[in-house]
């Protein structure tokens, strides 16, 4: 028996090796790269990688709320604006498994411009940290900083007054300020907005405008969560 579960973990370690490049003993150590083809939720994505093979991943050192709780469409939809059809890189923690028990792959998601998309959600309010069975992932200490600032906003505010879907949208329309936009006051009866300079047929916005919600009027093309740049 232990020389057949020795043959299986052999080859279990081969055929990572070959998929990733870098798997050190069935470890959670790989890198790989791929182009974003699907959101399932905000912390979870489909990989198509550079083998043409399909991964599904949920991104290490986060968690986001689930369909039917409150914030789930937003953090679904800041995800997708932030890395559908993105090409990422996937890079694994050697403190954590390889994959769940979901069999999803266990990585951190680098976007273009070396942006990690947890940290970005975490940062903006959309994504918890979490730590599974209290095993610290390695950018725990850089998490951490980043959910120092995303308390004042998005999923920390469910419960409260504030943040209830309706009466937000109500607040916003009575001050005719679109709830999605900080530091401007877009009209939220508006079809659309563009940002200066730009083609469309929407009033002209002329920015910076922070995207702290779904970013309904595509002001944030770049989805570094600023519009009109």
């Amino acid at each position: 028996m232990a020389v057949s579960a020795r043959i299986l973990c052999i080859a279990a370690c081969c055929i990572l090796t070959a998929a990733f490049s870098a798997c050190a003993a069935c470890a959670g150590d790989f890198t790989a790269k791929g182009s974003v083809t699907n959101i399932v939720d905000g912390d979870t994505i489909d990989v198509r990688l550079a083998s043409g093979r399909t991964e599904r991943i949920r991104v290490i050192g986060i968690d986001t709320p689930e369909r039917g709780q409150c914030w789930f469409s937003e953090a679904t939809s800041a995800t997708r604006r932030l890395a559908q059809g993105k090409r990422v890189t996937l890079v694994g923690d050697g403190s954590q498994d390889t994959r769940d028990r979901y069999g999803r792959l266990l990585a951190y998601v680098w976007l273009p411009h070396g942006r990690d998309l947890g940290f970005q959600l975490v940062a903006g309010g959309y994504a918890k940290i979490y730590v599974y069975a209290n095993r610290a992932f390695k950018r725990l200490s850089a998490y951490r900083n980043a959910e120092a600032t995303g308390r004042a906003k998005g999923l920390w505010r469910c419960g409260t007054r504030a943040a209830t879907g309706s009466a937000a949208a109500s607040a916003g329309a009575s001050k005719r300020c679109h709830p999605s936009y900080a530091g401007a006051c877009l009209d939220p009866s508006a079809s659309d907005y563009d940002c200066a300079g730009s083609s469309g047929n929407g009033p002209r916005y002329t920015g910076p405008v922070r995207v702290v919600g779904p970013d309904v009027f595509g002001l944030d093309r770049d989805g570094d969560g600023y519009g009109c740049e």
